[in-house]
């Protein structure tokens, strides 16, 4: 994202538009994953998130600076993660599962949407025609914030499936597990630092492309899962519109 603005193939304005579409569909893709952690989390009898101001779509109370900043600069960052206790768990089990899968689930929806919604705005141009001026701009905000709310959900909901701590994952194979077996003890302990040491593996591995493109493990995990998934909302969506 960050490159665009160095670009001299895109004029300011595109450049203008494209970056602000971009900011907003990933501030409300962040807001709401960690506000469907919250609700479900409510639902399931956890009233942290509630008390704590967190049971919002308010995009002030989710973001991180930090993780907003890497994201734009680096390609992935993260938001603050809503508090949950599951000890006020009515079923612990079946909290832990359901508040892990929500944020995911959250994000899957809002790229069918999105998608949706893209569909049936390049129908609209086809019967409007050429659009000029004011209606240019307005119209490729849209455009751009579509493209990127299919984009950043379907990225933000594989990543978030990796199941490594203290990802969304990690907690999906919790609920299924005891919660002293040996892989989730080493991923309690050691989890955030192999998350980090993978990120820049795949960061470095992307950058050197050739062979070292199959070191980018969260990529390849990345692009098959949104891939696949993009694959079928065409298939579906694309033969109703």
């Amino acid at each position: 994202m960050f490159n665009i603005l160095f670009n001299q193939y895109i004029s300011a304005q595109d450049k203008f538009i494209i970056i602000v579409s971009f900011l907003f569909a990933m501030v409300l893709a962040f807001a709401m994953h960690e506000y469907a952690h919250g609700l479900v989390a409510y639902w399931n009898g956890d009233n942290t998130a509630k008390n704590s101001g967190r049971l919002t779509i308010n995009p002030l109370k989710h973001i991180d600076i930090l993780g907003t900043l890497l994201l734009i600069f680096v390609g992935f960052g993260w938001a603050k993660p809503v508090p949950v206790n599951p000890n006020n768990f009515k079923k612990i089990r079946k909290g832990i599962f359901t508040v892990s899968i929500a944020g995911v689930s959250m994000n899957l929806i809002l790229a069918i949407v999105n998608f949706i919604l893209l569909l049936i705005m390049g129908a609209i141009a086809q019967a409007v025609g050429e659009i000029a001026g004011v209606g240019y701009i307005v119209f490729n905000l849209f455009y751009y914030f579509f493209v990127y709310g299919i984009t950043i959900n379907l990225t933000l909901m594989a990543f978030n499936l990796l199941p490594i701590y203290p990802l969304d994952g990690f907690h999906v194979v919790e609920a299924f597990t005891k919660y002293d077996n040996k892989y989730c003890v080493f991923m309690r302990r050691y989890g955030s630092m192999v998350l980090f040491g993978l990120l820049i593996l795949s960061s470095l591995a992307s950058r050197l492309g050739g062979v070292f493109v199959y070191f980018d493990i969260i990529g390849l995990f990345i692009n098959t899962i949104t891939g696949g998934i993009s694959e079928l909302m065409v298939l579906i969506f694309g033969a109703i519109f």
